[in-house]
């Protein structure tokens, strides 16, 4: 299905079509012998989609209506590219970072457990379903989260929909320096450390203790343990798919945030998901935690969408008071003389 869209007005002579193509889905790339697959052209900004849009609504979104505004706003030249630079540095959607860390078994120290370069097969699987991986060079679809392809490794995992994205500070994948360049894991604590949420895959057999990674961005921790082994499937394609292990979420002292309880206890196949939901709520709570000086102050929470809406009526603002004219005064611009 193609729909091609053709706008004339007397403020617009638009003579590009507008198309919405439904057709030739692109089917995901051929996996990498060495790094499995990693996802590219899957971003939101790079899928095609069904879309219905009727022709009205397209000159709809240039009246003013219900609103009268001033005809034929100006925006001085001058200032028009420093204020669209200052525009997209706001993302179009929200974006969250998780650190990840695993502790292997007896470990206790943050050193040891950041210098850690692999986990367990189940570790590993579980990372496979959290998110995607994606190639961080010359990435500009999906939040890299501060990630540097130069110092920080090749690769990451990340997750996304058609609001928000979710990249993993995964310690594992990044690289580890030598005792004698980076004797306290410094590389990789800089991104994880200033993480509000660390999901950690503790294989140690002790409790993890909440101060273990020390950092002031200390507010969530969800912690993922071994519970019970379960039985094998017979043809099963991975022997890790019927345990079942114990979620516990971890938090900052007079931090209110228990989305489980005490625990929960979850089969090795539905564990990705819930992990990555508490990984994106805690992020949101303690976001919203520490811009309001740990609940004690009253600050407005807003999304990149609201931001970037505030951007532009505060343009307009400036221009309507440059010009000396009010919101109320000018005509209404009238299209449906031309439909």
């Amino acid at each position: 299905m193609r729909l091609s869209l053709l706008l004339y007005s007397s403020y617009f002579q638009v003579h590009d079509l507008v198309i919405i193509n439904s057709e030739d889905t692109e089917m995901p790339t051929v996996p990498d012998p060495m790094t499995g697959y990693v996802w590219s052209g899957t971003a939101p900004s790079q899928r095609r989609k069904d879309v219905a849009i009727a022709p009205a609504f397209l000159p709809l979104q240039l009246s003013a209506y219900p609103q009268p505004l001033p005809a034929n706003i100006v925006i001085p030249p001058d200032s028009l590219p420093r204020w669209t630079r200052t525009f997209d540095r706001a993302p179009v959607i929200d974006t969250h970072k998780v650190g990840i860390l695993y502790v292997a078994p007896g470990q206790t120290d943050e050193v040891e457990i950041l210098r850690n370069t692999h986990g367990s097969p189940a570790y590993t699987h579980f990372l496979s379903g959290l998110g995607r991986l994606i190639e961080l060079q010359g990435q500009v679809d999906v939040y890299a989260g501060g990630l540097d392809p130069g110092e920080d490794g090749k690769y990451a995992y990340a997750w996304w929909d058609d609001i928000g994205q979710i990249l993993f500070h995964t310690a594992t994948m990044m690289p580890t320096l030598s005792s004698e360049i980076d004797p306290f894991c410094s590389y990789k604590k800089k991104h994880l450390g200033n993480d509000y949420v660390r999901i950690v895959w503790n294989d140690s057999g002790l409790p993890y203790r909440f101060e273990t990674l020390k950092t002031q961005f200390q507010y969530v921790n969800v912690v993922i343990e071994p519970h019970s082994a379960g039985a094998i499937a017979a043809f099963s394609k991975s022997q890790h798919e019927n345990e079942y292990f114990k979620v516990t979420v971890q938090r900052k002292q007079h931090m209110e945030f228990s989305p489980i309880g005490e625990y929960k206890l979850i089969s090795a196949e539905s564990l990705p998901d819930l992990v990555r939901q508490l990984s994106l709520l805690g992020d949101w709570f303690a976001g919203i935690f520490f811009r309001t000086a740990e609940d004690t102050e009253k600050v407005e929470t807003t999304t990149n969408w609201q931001t970037r809406l505030t951007m532009i009526r505060q343009l307009k603002a400036t221009v309507l008071a440059a010009k000396g004219e009010s919101q109320s005064q000018g005509e209404v611009r009238d299209f449906t003389g031309y439909f």
